[in-house]
């Protein structure tokens, strides 16, 4: 998916109640949803960069040691804040546990998303340079910006007015971020099968959204 929509994910699932659980939450879970995308740069060699994304800092890894690297070093930046003199006030103690957590959580709902579309992931890099495909959703899709951003957009108004359940729209964001992918899957898997029945010995099928 795009940048945006990886930082919403992130933003909506702190927003939906994880921010609670450590200082820095919001910053471990929007910057480990985009962190497997370090191998951006590689876009510079233009058609080849298809062979290069979304390979190793994707695959199981990256997405070990990522995660962990991230944590330390918020965790670091935390203390020399602290140090210095200017830690927020406001920021909830810092819990190294559940930054550690929050960080893989943000990191592998990357990789989830990236495979619902038709570019594709390789999964499995370096033991295996196979892609996979979900074929289900727009790598820049709008039905699933808009229902990110709405409901963070109402959770943190409803959180700014001190109004009662501010977490409810990102909870509700989510429930119809997963609702709108399944039936897009779905959808994806009934073009398969109509296929596979014109043409059996077809090797491979990709089913990508109009």
């Amino acid at each position: 998916m795009d940048n945006l929509t990886h930082s919403l994910i992130g933003a909506v699932l702190g927003q939906a109640g994880l921010k609670r659980r450590t200082g820095l939450a919001m910053p471990a879970l929007i910057i480990a949803a985009n962190l497997p995308d370090i191998d951006a740069p590689c876009t510079i060699y233009g058609v080849e960069s298809l062979a290069m994304r979304r390979g190793l800092t994707h695959g199981p890894i990256a997405l070990v040691v990522l995660p962990l690297l991230l944590a330390g070093l918020l965790i670091l930046f935390d203390r020399w804040q602290a140090r210095r003199g200017s830690r927020p006030e406001a920021r909830l103690p810092v819990r190294p546990g559940w930054l550690v957590t929050l960080c893989y959580i943000g990191a592998l709902t990357h990789p989830a998303f990236d495979w619902l579309n038709s570019y594709g992931i390789r999964l499995l890099e370096p033991f295996s340079s196979q892609w996979f495909y979900g074929d289900a959703l727009f790598i820049v899709d709008p039905w699933l910006l808009a229902l990110l951003g709405m409901g963070l957009w109402a959770s943190r108004r409803r959180e700014v007015r001190s109004a009662p359940q501010p977490f409810r729209p990102a909870r509700a964001a989510i429930v119809g971020v997963l609702a709108y992918v399944a039936v897009n899957l779905a959808i994806s898997a009934n073009a398969v099968a109509q296929v596979r029945r014109i043409l059996p010995p077809a090797s491979m099928i990709v089913a990508n959204p109009v």
